[in-house]
C-alpha cells in the first residue's frame, strides 16, 4: 500500500536529507563545544551558536514541510520526534558552554571526558542517519555503539557526582553538578533519538 501511495503521490520533500543535515549540524555543534573546552576561544563559542541556529532552522523548516507533506518515507511522528531529540542535544551542548562561562569555570577532566564521549556519539549518529535512506542495515550497525556512549557518560556522571558530594566546597560542587548534568541530559536526548532511529530502521528493513 505504501509503495502504491508513493507512485500515486510521490514524496514532495526529502526528509532523509533534512534529518541527515540536522544530524550533521548537531555533530558539528558538539565538536565546537569540545574544541572550546580545549581552547576557550570566542571563535569556538561563536561556532557552537552558529551550529545551533543552523540546526534549529533545519528543524523548523522540517516541521513546516512535515505538515505540508501528503506522504512521508516513514511515520511522520517518528520524523518529528527524532528531529526534536536531536535539537535538544545541541541545546544542552550550548547550555554547557553558557553555564561554564556564567560560573567562570574552566574545563576539568570530567567535563572534557564526558563531552569527548558525547562527541563520539553525535559523530556516529550523523553517520548513521546519513546512510539511512540508502542502507538502513548499515545504520543499524551504529546503534549499539551510540548507545554505548550513553552508558559511558552515565558511568562518568555517577563517578563524578560521588566525588562532588565529598567536596568541602559546596558552591563549587553546585557549579560542577550543574554542568555535568547538562552534558548528561544531552546524552539522554541522544539516546532517545537513537531509540527512534532504531524503530525507523526496523520498519525500513
Amino acid at each position: 500500500m505504501e509503495n502504491l501511495l508513493d507512485r500515486i503521490f510521490p514524496p514532495k520533500y526529502d526528509f532523509f536529507a533534512m534529518l541527515s543535515e540536522q544530524a550533521q549540524m548537531n555533530a558539528q555543534g558538539v565538536n565546537a563545544l569540545f574544541n572550546w573546552l580545549m581552547d576557550a576561544s570566542a571563535i569556538e563559542s561563536s561556532a557552537l551558536r552558529q551550529e545551533l541556529k543552523a540546526a534549529d532552522d533545519i528543524r523548523m523548516e522540517l516541521e513546516k514541510k512535515l505538515i505540508d507533506a501528503f506522504t512521508t518515507p516513514f511515520d511522520r511522528g517518528d520524523i518529528y520526534s527524532i528531529s526534536i531529540g536531536m535539537n535538544k542535544v545541541i541545546e544542552y551542548a550550548e547550555s554547557t558552554l553558557l553555564s561554564m562561562q556564567a560560573y567562570e569555570m574552566t574545563a576539568n577532566q570530567v567535563i572534557v571526558g564526558m563531552v569527548a564521549i558525547l562527541k563520539e556519539g553525535t559523530d556516529q549518529f550523523a553517520q548513521a542517519v546519513a546512510c539511512l535512506k540508502a542502507n538502513p542495515v548499515q545504520t543499524e550497525s551504529y546503534i549499539a555503539q551510540i548507545r554505548q556512549t550513553h552508558d559511558q557518560i552515565e558511568q562518568f556522571y555517577r563517578e563524578a557526582m560521588s566525588a562532588v558530594f565529598k567536596s568541602d566546597n559546596p558552591m563549587e560542587a553546585l557549579r560542577q553538578r550543574e554542568v555535568y548534568h547538562h552534558i548528561k541530559d544531552a546524552s539522554a536526548f541522544l539516546d532517545s533519538a537513537v531509540d527512534i532511529l532504531h524503530k525507523i530502521v526496523v520498519r525500513l528493513t
